[in-house]
């Protein structure tokens, strides 16, 4: 994963507000600290080389937002819809981002640190070089999304759907889950451990691993 090209000492102090006075509703080089925005829509946000700390984003519809070279540390994003969004180089840690919808997403070298995304959707979405780490993916659903160099480390990913969505490749082994929505098509090629292998075992053909 290719980290954010940002660099701190560059960033000025800005309000959310700004960006409904930029042109193309863009902010760059900004730094966005403690504020919150509820139930407000925004057409094609861009923020580029962008810094937010402590923001509350609650039901706020994004649709078609960018992100390029961007970091969010502690942020909550409850709620919220990313349609059709385009993210590239971002790095959320520590963010909340329960029941928000990242449907027809692009994600290239976007990675979750220590994040929240139970309830979430990314259905139909291409995620290119994407880390979840330490994340809770709780019925997270990821239906017929194209999936490449996928990462989940130590992720709870307990009633999290793939259905149509291709596993191959992506190694699941250190994650936890009593239950987990996939077909053995969506799991060829696919990394498990072997209480998770048991359980697909269990599922798909009856086998009872002792």
């Amino acid at each position: 994963m290719n980290q954010p090209k940002l660099l701190e000492s560059t960033l000025q102090a800005v309000a959310f507000a700004d960006i409904y006075s930029a042109e193309d509703q863009t902010l760059q080089l900004g730094h966005l600290k403690q504020e919150t925005v509820e139930n407000d829509h925004l057409e094609h946000p861009t923020f580029d080389q962008c810094l937010l700390e402590g923001m509350t984003f609650l039901n706020v519809d994004f649709h078609r937002l960018e992100m390029t070279d961007v970091v969010l540390k502690n942020c909550t994003l409850a709620n919220c819809q990313f349609e059709a969004a385009s993210l590239y180089r971002v790095h959320f840690i520590d963010c909340k981002l329960m029941g928000s919808t990242l449907d027809h997403a692009a994600l290239k070298d976007v990675t979750f640190t220590d994040c929240s995304l139970a309830l979430a959707n990314v259905n139909e979405a291409k995620l290119t070089q994407v880390m979840f780490d330490q994340s809770d993916l709780t019925e997270f659903n990821c239906l017929a999304s194209q999936l490449s160099k996928l990462v989940f480390r130590q992720c709870n990913l307990n009633k999290a759907d793939f259905s149509e969505t291709s596993l191959k490749k992506v190694d699941l082994s250190t994650c936890q889950f009593d239950e987990l929505r996939a077909t053995t098509f969506d799991l060829v090629g696919c990394t498990l451990n072997e209480t998770q292998a048991a359980y697909f075992a269990s599922q798909f053909l009856g086998i009872i691993v002792a």
